[in-house]
Parts: C-alpha cells; structure tokens; sequence
C-alpha cells in the first residue's frame, strides 16, 4: 500500500516538473519612429531628411529611376502550456511598416504607413 502511494506521489511531482508555461517577446527590425510626429511633404522633403528622422531603413530597393525606403518593425508575443500529455501555444506577430519614394533627385514622390493593428485581447 505504501509503495502505491509512493509512486502516485512520484508521478504527480514529475508531471508537475514536466509542465510548465510559456510567456516571451521579441523585437525585431528598428524603431518605428514614424509613428511620432513628423513633417514630410512630397515634393520637398529630401531622403536626407527621412534619414535623419528615422534612421537607417531595412530595405533600400531601387524600382526603375525611383528609390524606395522599406522601415519594418516586428513584435512577437508567445503565452503557453506545456504539459505532460497536452500542450497549447499562441504567438501573435504584429508588422508597422513605412515606405518612402524617392525620385532620381533624392526628393519624395511619396509614403505610407501600414494600419495600426489593434491591440489583442
């Protein structure tokens, strides 16, 4: 009888040491300055300017004469249950993006900025 209820024991503190939870972040990509008040105007502002504001951007794709500035920011979010026998995970990943057009003359043609997701519940 005692050893019975020696391994019941046994079993319950390792399923208990065997399960656990998940909960981590990440950032990657820069900084999402674009989202703070800026003043860029097409037909003036300069790729100088937007360099300076924002930073070095991702990407720098060339798309026939023009030039485009890609910034991406990512955010991760992973809860979970590991358990013995069962295990449930969700990772949520949310982008901001901003695009800037330059013409050959380093002058902006025209941005965008991605929607705001919506904040998860």
């Amino acid at each position: 009888m005692m050893k019975k209820n020696y391994q019941a024991i046994s079993f319950i503190l390792l399923s208990c040491f065997l399960s656990g939870c998940v909960n981590y972040s990440r950032d990657a990509g820069v900084e999402n300055l674009w989202r703070q008040p800026q003043t860029f105007n097409n037909g003036t502002t300069t790729s100088q300017q937007v360099l300076a504001a924002l930073g070095p951007p991702s990407q720098v794709l060339a798309v026939g004469k023009q030039t485009l500035y890609y910034y991406l920011k990512e955010q991760v979010t992973r809860e979970g249950l590991i358990l013995l026998i069962y295990n449930e995970t969700t990772e949520i990943s949310v982008f901001d993006r901003a695009m800037f057009i330059f013409n050959e003359q380093g002058i902006l043609v025209d941005y965008s900025y991605s929607k705001l997701a919506d904040k998860p519940e």
